[in-house]
């Protein structure tokens, strides 16, 4: 397909808009924003990114999953922030979701809950999409000798860091649970200066098999 909708879902400060924009610099050779200059994302964000090999992207940004809120309003649950996003895409008469991008931070992995009417506006609006869990943060995370992780201890502090997450009611427990599209939910480490870490073109180019970067 050469275009594609892909959702951005998961937690505040979990890096969801400055990994879009690194996509889309990087399809345009120019050099990222700081992860500090990002403001949070309050509702529904669009941004078309054009690969260089005439595929198009279009990213659905979305306000973080711990509910916070500017100017003191009232937070949005989960399934508000799920209501928004499928009111936007009628709206705007979007082609069918191809990816959704869960976000999670690896600093704060807190089960996010996930039940109801959320589980069912998901599988409402994501029936044939490919999920993939991206964590975040994992320069942010200190090894057993004070130092960032290396490429090994990170896999072996994955699994925990999942499960500390993956609690009855939550998110990554339904993620793991199997959804009725029977796709299985891809994993990948993002922020991480390593052989383990993935840039966010690296990801975007596994999971189309298109180039992002030009260089």
């Amino acid at each position: 397909m050469r275009e594609q909708t892909i959702v951005v879902l998961g937690r505040f400060d979990a890096g969801k808009t400055t990994f879009i924009k690194s996509v889309s610099n990087a399809a345009t050779a120019l050099e990222g924003p700081r992860a500090a200059e990002e403001a949070p994302t309050q509702g529904i964000v669009v941004y078309d990114v054009a690969l260089p090999g005439g595929q198009s992207l279009t990213f659905l940004d979305t306000p973080g999953f711990d509910g916070y809120q500017a100017g003191g309003e009232r937070a949005k649950e989960t399934e508000e922030i799920l209501q928004m996003l499928e009111e936007h895409l009628a709206a705007n008469g979007s082609r069918p979701v191809s990816h959704v991008l869960v976000f999670l931070n690896a600093n704060d992995m807190a089960a996010i809950e996930f039940k109801g009417r959320a589980r069912r506006t998901f599988e409402r609006l994501f029936p044939d999409a490919q999920v993939v869990c991206v964590t975040t943060r994992w320069d942010q995370i200190e090894g057993e000798d004070g130092f960032p992780v290396t490429a090994e201890e990170a896999e072996t502090k994955e699994e925990r860091l999942y499960n500390s997450g993956r609690t009855e009611g939550s998110l990554l427990e339904y993620l793991d649970g199997g959804r009725s599209n029977g796709r299985g939910v891809l994993h990948f480490r993002c922020g991480l200066p390593t052989e383990a870490y993935s840039y966010p073109q690296d990801i975007v180019q596994k999971l189309l098999a298109v180039p992002v970067s030009r260089s």
